[in-house]
């Protein structure tokens, strides 16, 4: 088994989340520990793990079809590590204005954002490190590159 912990700006495309591979395959949550050439995933301090699509038992193959495409998505709790955003955005009840300009979804109880679709948003490349905070705690234009995305809130960018 080969086990990976991903970078908090890493992309999910090649994976599946392994929670709801085994509920479509009725297996047990830990199968995969037993298989032989498993490529798993997680994140930084999360619990969440992620099975690489071409790892998976020639027998489960199928089922890759009918899992949520991650296809751009992160980890919320990573999106927020990489970000500095205080998780409380993530919540719609909260009146984040965040909240409603990210792709924000849940598959079997774990919430992803869709970091791709906001960079796209921003016009930035995918390469870029960004930060979210308060606009009036950046430095002034020259020295600090910043996207303003709410009335108070902005991105930061290096």
């Amino acid at each position: 088994m080969t086990y990976t912990i991903l970078p908090p700006n890493q992309f999910l495309d090649d994976y599946v989340l392994n929670i709801q591979l085994h509920q479509l395959a009725n297996i047990s949550k830990n199968a995969y520990k037993f298989w032989k050439d498993v490529q798993v995933a997680r994140y930084q301090g999360t619990r969440v793990v992620f099975l690489h699509k071409k790892s998976i038992l020639k027998k489960h193959q199928h089922l890759i079809q009918k899992c949520e495409s991650l296809n751009g998505f992160v980890l919320a709790s990573a999106f927020c590590s990489f970000t500095a955003l205080a998780p409380s955005h993530l919540v719609e009840k909260n009146n984040s204005q965040i909240y409603k300009i990210l792709d924000i979804k849940e598959v079997c109880g774990v919430k992803f954002v869709n970091l791709k679709a906001f960079y796209d948003l921003l016009k930035l490349d995918y390469n870029y490190n960004i930060y979210i905070e308060k606009c009036h705690f950046f430095s002034p234009t020259p020295l600090e590159k910043r996207i303003k995305i709410t009335e108070s809130m902005c991105v930061g960018y290096y």
